[in-house]
């Protein structure tokens, strides 16, 4: 028993290292750029250039956060939103193709947009992302913590510029009052384990 206590021990402190720390309300670094919102590889998007059926249709946005455009050719579209995409393609088809482009740009379908919860929930895995989705929420779609969590001290690990960072949230402050953190694609919330 003292050993297997010695090696849950071990993990947890190997779980908190180089995460910060709880006190105040965390605040969260933006996603790494290419797990923010707009526009993701993978994605289906949907292109309408006004009276010109070749250039209207559907487009999936390949690994590299492009798509190939008739006339026009590779149009880097990852991490923008539909309305800079739309500007993009009018720009580039108002260079000697079109006299003033009308472009409309609709995400038909996303990709890679999940989050992940894991630990002391009734329900643990991954679920699909809603945009504005907050922590609370993602412990709800998880079913809820289980009897067995340690609600102040749910990490929360992410991929930002620097790298992954974990963050140590006291979720009973949420329930009483501090702010609740959204959530970015690829996310993964951890509950760990009250130790008794």
């Amino acid at each position: 028993m003292a050993s297997r206590l010695a090696i849950l021990w071990v993990v947890v402190v190997a779980l908190l290292a180089g995460c910060h720390p709880q006190g105040a309300p965390v605040e969260l670094p933006p996603p790494r750029a290419s797990n923010q919102g707009g526009v993701g590889a993978g994605d289906l998007i949907d292109i309408r250039v006004a009276n010109s059926e070749e250039l209207t249709g559907e487009y999936q946005v390949q690994e590299d956060g492009t798509i190939r455009f008739p006339w026009i050719g590779l149009v880097a579209v990852q991490g923008r939103s539909q309305g800079e995409i739309s500007q993009e393609i009018e720009q580039q088809l108002s260079n000697g193709w079109l006299r003033d482009p009308q472009v409309q740009v609709v995400i038909l379908a996303r990709e890679n947009r999940e989050f992940t919860v894991l630990g002391q929930v009734n329900e643990p895995g991954s679920y699909p992302y809603k945009d504005g989705l907050k922590l609370l929420q993602a412990l709800s779609i998880a079913g809820g913590m289980n009897p067995l969590a340690q609600a102040k001290k749910v990490q929360l690990t992410r991929e930002t510029d620097n790298g992954r960072e974990t963050f140590v949230i006291d979720v009973s402050a949420i329930i009483g009052g501090r702010e609740d953190p959204r959530l970015a694609p690829g996310d993964v919330v951890f509950v760990p384990e009250r130790l008794l």
